[in-house]
């Protein structure tokens, strides 16, 4: 039990030091996506502990464009400013740098396209899957896979709509050869 709540003030104070960091209302999906997006934090208790931060005044919501928006309180920044040095800072570093390419790519507005096409038995069947990243029009990556069942097609939808960045970042790191930027 002490462990599990242990995970959940890492979680908590995790949360607290992106957003005392970015200092800009956010609305729940953004928020989610710079959490989990490096794999540190589940998606289940990032909304556990979020809940918990926003019952508990260190988390605050603010009119938004249309739909919530939040940000951190300062009793929220005082606890990230107290606890933040025990999240590795290895860890706080590679996340905040994530957030903050997230949050570049958001605001640029760019577009994502999705295709899934049919691929005949003749050619081979399956599916031929494509996924871009416009940019004011441009396109600025482009990826076209073949793969042998719908599921595997819905994955990739899923998976390029929900990070486009870390997809785009992977492709550009494996075709420039420096793996590193992966990890």
């Amino acid at each position: 039990m002490q462990s599990n709540s242990r995970d959940k003030n890492y979680v908590k104070v995790f949360v607290l030091y992106l957003l005392w960091n970015i200092d800009a209302p956010l609305d729940f999906e953004t928020i989610n996506d710079i959490a989990t997006g490096d794999g540190y934090v589940g998606y289940f208790d990032f909304a556990e502990c979020f809940g918990e931060l926003l019952d508990a005044g260190h988390i605050e919501k603010v009119d938004g464009d249309g739909e919530p928006q939040y940000r951190i309180t300062q009793k929220g920044i005082n606890v990230a400013e107290n606890l933040s040095p025990d999240i590795f800072s290895e860890i706080r570093d590679r996340s905040l740098k994530s957030a903050l390419r997230l949050l570049s790519f958001k605001r640029r507005g760019a577009e994502l396209v999705y295709e899934c096409v049919d691929v005949p038995d003749a050619e081979g069947g399956g599916y031929s899957v494509t996924c871009e990243i416009l940019e004011h029009g441009r396109k600025t990556c482009s990826i076209t896979v073949k793969v042998d069942s719908k599921l595997r097609a819905d994955n990739i939808k899923k998976n390029f709509h929900e990070r486009p960045e870390a997809i785009f970042r992977g492709a550009l790191a494996l075709l420039l050869g420096d793996a590193n930027l992966l990890f």
